[in-house]
């Protein structure tokens, strides 16, 4: 079910009916846009598709986005992204 034709073509699909302002964000990775079920409001240039919880998505990962950087830095370098939390206490993420 999982490689059917029907559900590639959902995946394609859900991509490219995105509009531009989401196709060029930097957070596109981690949401994907969102669920269609979602994207009925307009962009400020009116492209209709918008996820109208986008607003929401972005600022959560615009605020969790120097944590998680960390904790895969710190992963990257084969040490336990728990390490965050005494980054966090000793200030040195903001």
């Amino acid at each position: 079910m999982l490689y059917s034709e029907q559900q590639q073509k959902f995946g394609q699909h859900k991509f490219t009916s995105l509009p531009e302002q989401c196709k060029e964000c930097q957070y596109l990775f981690a949401c994907n846009g969102g669920c269609p079920k979602d994207r009925f409001t307009h962009t400020k240039a009116g492209e209709p598709g918008l996820n109208y919880l986008r607003q929401g998505y972005y600022q959560f990962f615009n605020h969790v986005a120097p944590y998680m950087d960390f904790m895969k830095k710190e992963l990257m370098n084969k040490r336990a992204p728990a390490n965050i939390m005494k980054a966090i206490k000793e200030g040195l993420i903001k």
